[in-house]
């Protein structure tokens, strides 16, 4: 008979169980509803510490047919480029977010989706954990090729109060939501700049993004980053 890996077996019984609380449970509340109103627009600041939004630079759009999919998927979308006027650093932050994260659908459009659509090749995928304060953070890092233009990026997602960066992760924020009786909201937070050294773009990123945690407000932080903030 052929050894059984206990590692399957958890793993199976886990989703066993995730589809059971999916079946069982029917939330009838929306978590947005019972918490403060997200504003992207105002709630994201144009100043994020010496990182500057630059208005000599259009964001870049999807094409017609990916923008009609996330207008569907999500509620609102957030793009901007920022700037360091000290250097020629740029970069481009997306939000993306969705006031019902009940099904799997919602936050199905994930870069790696959006890029490899938009002609783009994925040559390395990680999880990579970001120091932010005492704290470590999980984000997903991509390193994007079209052509000659390079784009490393870095994104995470969040379920309600959570930050999760795999899908299995997603489907036990949802399950523990569903059990509440609840339908949690959630948002997609991506980073990129064009650049073609990844290691140079990831660090980056990571300073990008702790200017972000420490330039929101507490409340906001939390929402973008989930339960870490």
């Amino acid at each position: 008979m052929a050894k059984i890996d206990r590692r399957t077996v958890v793993a199976g019984l886990g989703m066993m169980v995730v589809a059971g609380i999916g079946t069982a449970a029917t939330p009838s509340r929306r978590l947005v509803d019972e918490i403060p109103p997200l504003n992207l627009e105002e709630d994201i600041p144009q100043r994020l510490g010496d990182w500057v939004i630059d208005r000599a630079i259009a964001p870049i759009l999807p094409a017609p047919d990916v923008q009609e999919r996330l207008n569907r998927l999500y509620n609102s979308i957030l793009t901007r480029t920022y700037t360091r006027p000290i250097t020629t650093d740029r970069l481009m932050l997306v939000i993306a977010y969705g006031a019902d994260q009940a099904d799997r659908t919602t936050l199905a459009h994930l870069p790696e989706a959006c890029y490899s659509s938009q002609g783009f090749q994925i040559s390395g995928k990680r999880i990579a954990k970001l120091g932010l304060g005492a704290r470590e953070f999980d984000v997903v890092q991509l390193e994007t090729r079209r052509g000659s233009r390079m784009e490393p990026v870095t994104y995470w997602t969040t379920v309600g109060t959570e930050a999760v960066v795999n899908e299995a992760a997603r489907r036990w924020a949802r399950a523990r939501y569903s059990m509440r009786g609840l339908i949690p909201d959630g948002m997609l937070v991506r980073v990129s700049t064009l650049d073609p050294n990844a290691a140079r773009a990831f660090e980056l990123h990571a300073g990008f993004i702790s200017a972000l945690r420490t330039g929101v407000s507490p409340a906001t932080a939390q929402r973008v980053f989930g339960s870490f903030a």
